[in-house]
């Protein structure tokens, strides 16, 4: 058979994309997406704690040290060489993993 009789009439044949990595990808984003709740519900209730206190100046440092750790987190956790072979999908996981836990440990802490 002539390789380009299917080529002539439909173009050149397209490889199917691959669909690995799609839950992976789903459980990042949900993990993701709770933890990030989460933070945002923590941050509400402080800004609304030193709303009730009066009037402040500024952040608390105590706010401020624990919004740079949780950033801090998953930045080193990227950095590492064992994060780093991994695919994207599965990188979003770990480091959603990551900040989903913290994010559940502060609100553990505050309740």
């Amino acid at each position: 058979m002539n390789p380009d009789t299917y080529a002539k009439p439909y173009g050149p044949a397209r490889p199917v994309p691959s669909r690995r990595g799609t839950g992976l990808a789903v459980a990042a984003a949900g993990l993701w997406s709770v933890a990030l709740f989460l933070l945002w519900g923590l941050g509400f209730l402080a800004l609304w704690a030193e709303a009730d206190r009066g009037p402040t100046e500024g952040i608390p440092l105590r706010w401020a040290l624990i919004c740079l750790a949780v950033a801090a987190v998953p930045i080193a956790l990227l950095r590492t060489p064992t994060v780093r072979r991994l695919t994207v999908p599965a990188r979003a996981l770990v480091t959603g993993l990551a900040v989903c836990s913290i994010a559940v440990g502060l609100v553990v802490r505050a309740a």
